[in-house]
């Protein structure tokens, strides 16, 4: 998703990890190495998520964009798995596997009510917490804004 990442072993976790480049805030040359095991299968590791987080159950995910958003990610890539439907209102249907709900929701959430999930329910669960959570955000004055609308008086 335009970011560079370094896969490499992590001693605090005792095993191979995914990096984010700009979130390394601390590096040095160790006289410990590491070699990769043979088994090892860099198209088994990346298949096996949606972005950066790995491990669970794979599932199958559906999102269905309304007709005005799906021209702006007709032509994204979100998984190399990817299956794309054109529903006849120009809606648009992307279905790919995860491991993990928590980047796909990220992703969901950014679109806001461009996107449904279709399924599974454990991730339309989750959107719709989040959804709720926003939504009392913003009916109640939250503590941070009400102290700014104090400042400005």
């Amino acid at each position: 998703m335009g970011t560079w990442h370094l896969i490499g072993y992590c001693h605090l976790r005792q095993g191979l990890r995914d990096f984010n480049l700009s979130r390394i805030t601390d590096a040095g040359i160790l006289d410990e190495t590491f070699s990769i095991r043979r088994s090892f299968n860099l198209r088994e590791y990346f298949d096996s998520a949606f972005g950066l987080y790995k491990g669970g159950n794979r599932e199958e995910v559906t999102l269905r964009f309304t007709p005005e958003k799906s021209k702006w990610i007709k032509d994204q890539i979100w998984h190399r798995d990817q299956e794309k439907k054109w529903l006849p209102d120009g809606s648009l249907e992307l279905t790919f596997p995860v491991t993990n709900f928590a980047e796909i929701a990220m992703e969901v959430l950014k679109h806001g009510s461009g996107v449904e999930v279709v399924e599974p329910e454990g991730l339309r669960t989750l959107i719709r917490a989040e959804a709720e959570k926003v939504t009392r955000l913003y009916q109640e004055e939250s503590s941070f804004s009400g102290k700014r609308m104090q400042q400005a008086r």
